[in-house]
């Protein structure tokens, strides 16, 4: 397993960027980081793409990565993200398709939280997913 713990500190920053890990206690937080994986991807490579539904959230530990929403036949840049930002997080809590497709601008290092590891966390934390609950409430109501 690749060693987390050089990253921790930046990793524990980006996740408390995530409105709904903002309130979780440093354990909460380590035990989220705990299941990270790292995954590396190449220049030009899509990492996520709008409209397939998502199973996996992003932190990004080194590179670069863009965002770019198409609407109809015209694609935007709308976005460049670097080291400790983070993408895909509503995929963790919805079966929502995604709303932008990421493409990594230089080799990239990225660490990856799966849904599936994050649902076992949940079952064992009820706390992090009334949370959740709360803030998915809030952030799906404000968008209407």
């Amino acid at each position: 397993m690749p060693n987390i713990q050089d990253d921790f500190s930046m990793l524990r920053n980006a996740l408390q960027k995530v409105d709904f890990f903002y309130n979780l206690s440093f354990g909460e937080l380590d035990e989220l980081i705990q299941a990270l994986r790292k995954r590396k991807a190449k220049k030009g490579e899509k990492i996520i793409k709008q409209g397939e539904i998502g199973d996996k959230f992003y932190i990004i530990g080194s590179g670069e990565v863009s965002v770019h929403i198409k609407k109809g036949l015209i694609s935007n840049k709308v976005a460049t993200l670097t080291t400790g930002d983070f993408f895909g997080e509503m995929a963790l809590i919805t079966d929502l398709p995604r709303t932008a497709t990421v493409i990594a601008e230089e080799p990239t290092e990225l660490f990856v939280l799966d849904k599936a590891d994050f649902k076992k966390i949940l079952m064992k934390n009820p706390k992090i997913s009334s949370i959740i609950n709360e803030t998915l409430t809030k952030r799906l109501s404000s968008n209407k």
